[in-house]
């Protein structure tokens, strides 16, 4: 018999055949597959009483390293599959990205269950946006009662601890779904003091990871990836880098018609005031700290630009080959009553318009234009 016979023949025998961190079967024959883990170091912390988890997840835990990908064909099979099995279910979406993760493809999917849906990463948003605002507004969105939804922030506690004496009071089962990146895990983490891998990395769930709270038993699913937000098009670990984890970053723009304004690498825009294109446009974009603003009237940067990814330009967090994305223009016209919202990037508010944009862009990801949740203050002089 050889050592891999003996592994798994091993690994059918324990009790504990999945990672208490990610949910993947435990195995011992594919390095960098998800649930893999040396069957010398599985044998020893099984004799010394140790937590067993994956690799990947031990990795993620200790020294913040990503190891493997998880295959997004063979999730949404799963998903598919899984979602059949549940008649509670609570759906998790970023608020910061809200078009990006609040997807009406999977809401339809969940037409005959019980939904709670969790507003999550509230501190992103700027300080002046406050939770009965956003709740008003998300009720608009979403169309649903005020008890359906929960705002919660896992950086400073924000509605977790609501949130968990609600389920307390629930018993059976509940699946927990959601778009990569919005934190379902840390939520679990927050609310059962689970052992479960948090990490800022797209995809750390890869099956289901069980969790309880008082007589309700919590299912955590993978996150979906959905393949029109443009933070996936960038590598796990510059998604790491520019995914919001604080206030996000907002600066005011007042372009003349000539200038181009870049937002990271792989968004460029023109705007002129409609009204009266002698009067400059006045906006704001709302992006994470780390993606960059450039405004520029310089040709040779506009027509050079990939020079300056990872420097100026950022995202992409370093050398990228834009050859192999297809690029779109698209001029829309946003009024001061709403914004524009990149999905999985940023939005843009207009102060003084409406503004006709005229955007280049990836041509998969998608553009909305939305109610605004940043309500003009003030008027702007005309000049």
């Amino acid at each position: 018999m050889t050592n891999n016979q003996g592994a798994s023949m091993t690994h059918r025998d324990t009790k504990k055949s999945e990672c208490p961190g990610c949910g993947a079967e435990i195995q011992f024959e594919h390095p960098g597959k998800p649930g893999f883990i040396p069957y010398e170091v599985y044998e020893k912390r099984l004799k010394e009483g140790k937590e067993i988890i994956c690799q990947r997840c031990f990795k993620l835990k200790n020294y913040g390293m990503f190891t493997s990908e998880a295959d997004e064909d063979q999730i949404m099979d799963f998903l598919m599959k899984v979602l059949k099995k549940f008649k509670n279910v609570m759906y998790v979406f970023d608020v910061f990205d809200f078009e990006g993760t609040f997807r009406p493809e999977i809401i339809e999917l969940l037409e005959k269950n019980n939904v709670i849906f969790v507003a999550n990463k509230f501190d992103t948003l700027p300080k002046t946006v406050g939770a009965n605002q956003l709740k008003q507004w998300l009720i608009k969105r979403i169309n649903v009662p005020n008890a359906q939804i929960y705002i919660t922030s896992t950086k400073n506690g924000f509605g977790i601890s609501k949130l968990k004496k609600d389920l307390e009071k629930l018993t059976g089962s509940i699946l927990v779904l959601g778009v990569t990146n919005v934190g379902k895990s840390s939520i679990l983490k927050s609310i059962t003091e689970s052992s479960v891998t948090v990490s800022p990395y797209p995809g750390t769930t890869i099956g289901l990871v069980e969790h309880k709270i008082g007589k309700l038993r919590i299912f955590d699913a993978p996150g979906i990836v959905v393949g029109d937000r443009m933070i996936e098009l960038f590598d796990p670990e510059c998604q790491s880098k520019i995914l919001a984890k604080g206030e996000v970053t907002r600066k005011t723009f007042k372009p003349y018609p000539e200038e181009m304004i870049f937002i990271g690498g792989l968004c460029k825009l023109n705007a002129v005031y409609v009204p009266d294109e002698t009067l400059r446009p006045i906006f704001q974009i709302y992006a994470p700290e780390n993606v960059a603003f450039h405004k520029t009237k310089n040709e040779n940067f506009i027509n050079n630009y990939s020079k300056y990814f990872g420097k100026v330009l950022v995202p992409p967090c370093g050398k990228f080959d834009v050859s192999i994305l297809n690029f779109k223009e698209e001029e829309i016209v946003v009024d001061e009553n709403q914004e524009l919202s990149i999905s999985g990037f940023c939005w843009i508010n207009v102060k003084r318009g409406p503004v006709k944009f005229k955007l280049t862009l990836p041509q998969d990801v998608n553009v909305y234009v939305r109610e605004a949740l940043m309500q003009p203050k003030r008027k702007f002089n005309k000049i």
